[in-house]
């Protein structure tokens, strides 16, 4: 697999296409968690961080570091820095160690990983990528064709057939690959095999995070809360679930119609609207800021839930899309009600729902025409089986466990308020560039503009429809048979972005000929939201460096094309983007429950200008230079949150199967939690699911 001439060509349709691990086949991706591997004695947690650790067997203070890392990501990140002293013959080995880390994903995982492989069939497994056509492929012309080596995709697909030929055998005494100095941390790897029942760290969510004494986890220096000092429980037994194949004596394994019975009740208008959110569960809707008002014709056909039911939305429960009621209210008619029985406490189940693995058996017991829109009826939701501990040990897991979101939320909430921190000093900085210059002795004049006040003497203040062509868009996710395939840049893509570039995850849909012609990405460009749900996100811009053929800008967004001569792209979008300039655009917003601009408000909209594009550029150096640190504290706040994130995933999945014993935990001082101390888990990156749902109603 080592030369050019191994290219393949992909149709997406006929192949199993993975790119990000909370897909139906994501569990296929080095970057997948809950398949832990035991290589010398060593749990590793990822397929990801022992690859990258085999890069360096003459370093193994480095492999320590690769693979004490929770997320794969940053072991691959953290791997970095470290490439140059990579083995040298690399390139030469890495295929067959990467096959190597394939087997042992296998016989460490053998119940779950396999499932995965053989639902593949006998389509192409295919790893999509932006940049990787080597492990993986790359999307060309409209989506529907990937081009690519695809190396990953192909060792997939022979450890699938080995599956198919030899079962369970194809697991069995897995040799390390014949190449000199295969060592980890510094003694030759040994040959491994399936592990046996009790020990396998398989079955996705099996063995603990935390080992038999549980030392609290750091992120950057942060302590983060410790489960408990408690050992594993004394008696495991075989509870016949591939991803759960140990339990504590005394659970039971029954099916979902034992412990939920379904509710349908309409008519009901005067109870609040529920919602169900990715990562926070059932919520009340807030109806001041409804996106969508028609929602409110159908209220007659919402169903009740009673507070403690749990509701979710049947296309997308796999997703993490559950959740208990926190008060009497309705929920779309594309939702499912189930009332707990006695037996049951609703808000165990919700965390035991929301695990990796449990999701993944819901995408099993879903179905539909196509993968994308399987839906999970009350009659296959009260077939699958769940995880029952006796009562008081699922009230003692779930007070356990709302403890520790307290202090996990607490985290967050502090990481976020450095955020803001950090964010408002790089606008001041930015701020002060593009109103006064960088010449701290240059003459100022008055700008003859209240909130800009004074500016350099040898600025003008000029309205945009002077410098750059003002372009609002039509273009929506809907397609028509008769328009052509394009990429949206929506209004997400610019909100949480400050460049736009051809590597974003676009989405797919179609626009006609004039509006590609018209609103096609060009280098230079400024994108900005022009309507919102608050007058505070309106005007906010993202800049295009590069051209970007096949993108078009999206309904919702406004394209500034700027005067080459005039104006350098890259300064129009700091200016639009600094606190006084931008705030001329939440003060020109109108509407009572959606805010929008005007193509007028827009051209009207002033910023003082620099004459010449040499010192604009000059200003956007400045600028970057300034606030490099303060973008890189943000983005290191920003990933300490995603790996508590993704140690409170795993904390959870420990918890509800029974891999920690909390029967003795008790609650210290700082355990105390109100509903309110929870609110940072909140949905910083996940949406609500309701427009969804509605749309299926």
């Amino acid at each position: 697999m080592g030369g050019r001439d191994q290219t393949r060509t992909y149709s997406r349709k006929d192949s199993v296409v993975f790119r990000k691990t909370d897909e139906p086949f994501g569990g296929l991706s080095n970057m997948a968690g809950g398949y832990p591997i035991q290589v010398n004695g060593v749990r590793i947690l990822t397929s990801e961080a022992l690859y990258q650790a085999c890069r360096f067997p003459h370093l193994p203070d480095v492999q320590k570091m690769i693979i004490g890392q929770i997320s794969p990501m940053t072991a691959k990140m953290r791997s970095k820095p470290y490439r140059k002293d990579s083995r040298p013959d690399w390139d030469q080995v890495r295929v067959r160690i990467m096959r190597w880390c394939l087997r042992m994903k296998l016989a460490n995982n053998w119940n779950t990983f396999s499932e995965l492989l053989l639902r593949t069939g006998e389509r192409p497994i295919v790893e999509e990528s932006r940049k990787d056509d080597f492990w993986g492929a790359k999307v060309i012309d409209d989506g529907g064709t990937l081009v690519g080596m695809n190396v990953l995709g192909r060792l997939l697909m022979e450890l699938r057939e080995q599956v198919k030929q030899h079962g369970r055998d194809a697991a069995l005494d897995i040799a390390p690959p014949d190449i000199p100095q295969f060592l980890l941390f510094g003694q030759p790897i040994e040959v491994a095999g399936a592990l046996p029942p009790t020990q396998a760290a398989d079955e996705q969510e099996q063995g603990s995070l935390f080992g038999t004494d549980a030392a609290a986890v750091s992120v950057e220096g942060e302590t983060l809360p410790s489960p408990t000092a408690e050992s594993a429980y004394p008696v495991y037994c075989d509870s016949g679930l591939p991803w759960a194949a140990k339990l504590p004596e005394g659970w039971q394994v029954l099916r979902n119609g034992r412990l939920f019975g379904h509710r349908v009740d309409t008519g009901f208008p005067d109870l609040p609207i529920l919602e169900v959110s990715l990562r926070t569960g059932v919520r009340v809707r807030d109806m001041d800021n409804l996106k969508r008002k028609q929602v409110m014709s159908q209220k007659e056909k919402y169903k009740r839930a009673a507070k403690g039911d749990i509701a979710y939305n049947m296309m997308r429960m796999w997703q993490g899309a559950v959740g208990p009621a926190p008060v009497d209210g309705l929920v779309s008619p594309a939702y499912v009600v189930v009332k707990p029985y006695p037996e049951a406490n609703s808000a165990y189940y919700s965390y035991l729902f929301r695990t990796a693995a449990y999701m993944r058996e819901v995408n099993k017991f879903s179905r539909g025409i196509v993968a994308d829109r399987n839906r999970l009826y009350w009659e296959s939701f009260k077939q699958m089986p769940s995880v029952v501990p006796p009562r008081p040990e699922q009230d003692q897991i779930v007070a356990y466990l709302r403890a520790q979101d307290a202090h996990i939320a607490r985290f967050i909430k502090a990481k976020r308020d450095l955020i803001g921190l950090l964010t408002e000093q790089k606008l001041r900085i930015i701020d002060h560039a593009v109103t006064r210059g960088l010449d701290a002795n240059a003459r100022l004049k008055p700008s003859g503009i209240e909130w800009l006040g004074d500016v350099p003497e040898h600025w003008e203040v000029a309205s945009i429809k002077h410098i750059a062509d003002v372009r609002f868009s039509g273009v929506d996710k809907h397609s028509h048979d008769d328009e052509m395939p394009v990429r949206l840049c929506n209004y997400t893509d610019v909100y949480k972005n400050d460049r736009i570039t051809g590597d974003m995850d676009l989405m797919r849909a179609t626009a006609t000929a004039a509006e590609i012609a018209r609103l096609t990405l060009k280098a230079g460009d400024v994108i900005l939201t022009k309507d919102s749900e608050t007058p505070d996100d309106i005007g906010v811009p993202a800049w295009v460096p590069e051209s970007l053929p096949g993108v078009v800008c999206a309904y919702h967004l406004g394209l500034l094309r700027p005067e080459p001569e005039r104006v350098l792209g890259e300064f129009l979008f700091r200016a639009i983007g600094s606190a006084r300039i931008a705030q001329q655009f939440h003060v020109l917003a109108t509407g009572v429950t959606r805010f929008a601009l005007g193509k007028h408000d827009v051209k009207n909209a002033v910023i003082p200008l620099p004459p010449t594009v040499a010192e604009q550029q000059a200003i956007c150096r400045w600028i970057a230079e300034e606030t490099q640190p303060l973008d890189e504290a943000i983005a290191r706040a920003e990933d300490e949150i995603k790996l508590i994130r993704e140690y409170r995933d795993r904390l959870i999945a420990d918890a509800v199967t029974g891999q920690v014993d909390l029967r003795g935990w008790q609650p210290g001082p700082d355990d105390a939690v109100d509903d309110d101390d929870l609110v940072a888990l909140g949905d910083d990156e996940a949406e609500s699911v309701e427009e969804t749902a509605d749309g299926d109603e």
